[in-house]
């Protein structure tokens, strides 16, 4: 008996329909000798592109059935990407690229780009309907998207402690916020800056301890943080706290969701602290805050805050005006 080219009958049944076929029938796509670990946990399987980015197995779990686990585009010079919820959506990503582009991959996200030639990828529709009864999508956007979507959050906090770079955050939320950076171009909340690396030179708070995970900062004397003040595995329901750069640390907001409409609600304000105390102080508005309250109502169905006061007082009288030091 001919040895079985993968635990996975779908993939194996791709293996048989590419192995008869004389030319590609996917821009960039050619099958690779399955079981090898890029990473721990991820499982390539085939070649996504011509300069050499890979597709892979997701291992996220121990579940038997390995054709219901996603499905991930790493790219050659960096950056890997969920881009299917499970093998047959994967089959069906592949049908909805169009013949004359081949995928795209950095650390940002996973794209198309044009190729010379275009390839003959109707034997391959039709395999895939009559073998899966799977047709292609309009848009092969809506597959990516809606695999990230799905599990963006549990891919965050997998991936981060493996490959720190793959993920701006280990929280999904704070992904999301940092992609929105990326096109806002301009600032879009009063007092409010992502990082740029993981730690800035400004930061030499002792209260700084492993418990707190600095995000962003006010550019001048404030930084934010979020605080792990228990072992709980949605990191996005963390308190958030403002730290002084060299010494204070006060409880901003109970988790990362109110202080997204906390700085949303700054409309001539901004976060400032220090050793003794938080509050606010007026500054110029932010030139993109329209942008940013239209994502954080397309992206959560979230509002500003009415009073961001009141919302710095509630997680204070919840959680107490400063997290003990530890460690």
């Amino acid at each position: 008996m001919a040895d079985v080219f993968s635990p996975i009958p779908e993939l194996n049944l791709l293996k048989e329909f590419d192995d008869a076929q004389d030319d590609f029938f996917a821009n960039g796509f050619e099958m690779d000798e399955y079981g090898k670990e890029i990473e721990e946990g991820l499982i390539s399987f085939a070649q996504a592109n011509g300069s050499g980015s890979l597709y892979g197995i997701w291992r996220k779990d121990d579940r038997e059935d390995l054709a219901t686990l996603p499905v991930v585009a790493m790219g050659d010079e960096g950056g890997v990407h969920v881009v299917a919820r499970d093998f047959r959506e994967f089959l069906r990503l592949l049908a909805s690229i169009p013949a004359d582009c081949e995928p795209w991959i950095d650390w940002e996200s996973f794209g198309l780009r044009e190729c010379d030639e275009p390839v003959e990828n109707e034997p391959y529709l039709a395999w895939l309907k009559e073998t899966f009864g799977i047709t292609p999508a309009d848009d092969w956007r809506a597959i990516v998207h809606g695999a990230q979507a799905e599990l963006g959050k549990e891919w965050a906090a997998w991936i981060h402690p493996i490959m720190p770079d793959a993920v701006w955050s280990p929280v999904h939320e704070l992904n999301l916020l940092d992609l929105f950076n990326n096109v806002a171009r301009g600032g879009f909340a009063n007092g409010f800056w992502l990082l740029d690396d993981d730690e800035d030179e400004r930061l030499k708070n002792p209260e700084l301890t492993a418990d707190l995970m600095p995000f962003a900062t006010n550019d001048s004397d404030t930084f934010f943080a979020l605080w792990r003040l228990d072992d709980r595995t949605d990191l996005a329901d963390l308190p958030v706290v403002a730290l002084g750069t060299t010494a204070g640390a006060h409880v901003v907001a109970r988790n990362v969701r109110e202080f997204f409409q906390l700085i949303a609600g700054l409309t001539d304000t901004e976060i400032w602290c220090d050793e003794t105390r938080v509050g606010l102080r007026a500054c110029e508005p932010a030139p993109q805050r329209e942008k940013f309250l239209s994502w954080l109502d397309e992206n959560f169905g979230l509002r500003p805050a009415d009073d961001p006061a009141a919302v710095i007082a509630t997680a204070q009288a919840e959680l107490g005006e400063r997290p003990a030091t530890r460690g």
